[in-house]
């Protein structure tokens, strides 16, 4: 009898020392699946948007849990994938740069560094483009302004060229009147 008092104490302390330190870490661990399960089938049915923000729900609502750290991975991901209508590279670099602090093995830390870098480089190049952009708008406005200053001048070189016709052509018959006139003068 003694041996199976002994045998009962030690079940009993052997599930307990499986069992959650607190019902409270139980419940969280089991929302956390319940909202990770939701996730991943939002996710299956495309519904990238919708994902996102469920993976997100775990990861701030649930950081304690078994869940957390895939949870930050798929957020990072999602915000990431170009499919998303919600995707937001930021959002996704600051996704990842949090999961490159958790303890998660070295092959998803090497892949995770690889998106952070691919993501920085990305932010860098659409910087360079809006620059380049804002240069391209600044010469269109610059060209704009000085065809329409060239038409103007071309305009004006008309309007003088014409002047210049007219001029001609009376300094032209006034040389004609003044050789009339010499002429009359020196005839007489």
């Amino acid at each position: 009898m003694r041996g199976g008092q002994i045998l009962c104490i030690a079940l009993m302390l052997g599930f307990a020392a499986c069992r959650p330190s607190s019902s409270a870490d139980y419940d969280a661990e089991v929302r956390a699946e319940y909202h990770m399960r939701v996730a991943d089938s939002l996710e299956a049915a495309s519904l990238l948007r919708e994902a996102a923000l469920e993976y997100k729900l775990v990861a701030e609502l649930y950081p304690k849990t078994k869940q957390y750290p895939n949870a930050v991975r798929n957020t990072a991901l999602l915000y990431g994938n170009p499919s998303n209508p919600a995707v937001d590279d930021s959002l996704s670099l600051q996704w990842f740069q949090m999961y490159l602090t958790l303890p998660v093995s070295r092959e998803e830390k090497v892949k995770a560094e690889i998106y952070v870098t691919m993501l920085k480089r990305l932010t860098t190049l659409r910087r360079e483009i809006n620059r380049r952009s804002v240069v391209i708008d600044s010469l269109q406005n610059v060209t704009r302004k000085q065809a329409g200053d060239l038409a103007s001048r071309s305009k004006k070189i008309q309007e003088l060229e014409s002047d210049l016709k007219k001029t001609t052509s009376e300094l032209e018959k006034l040389r004609e009147v003044d050789v009339r006139i010499n002429k009359r003068k020196g005839g007489k």
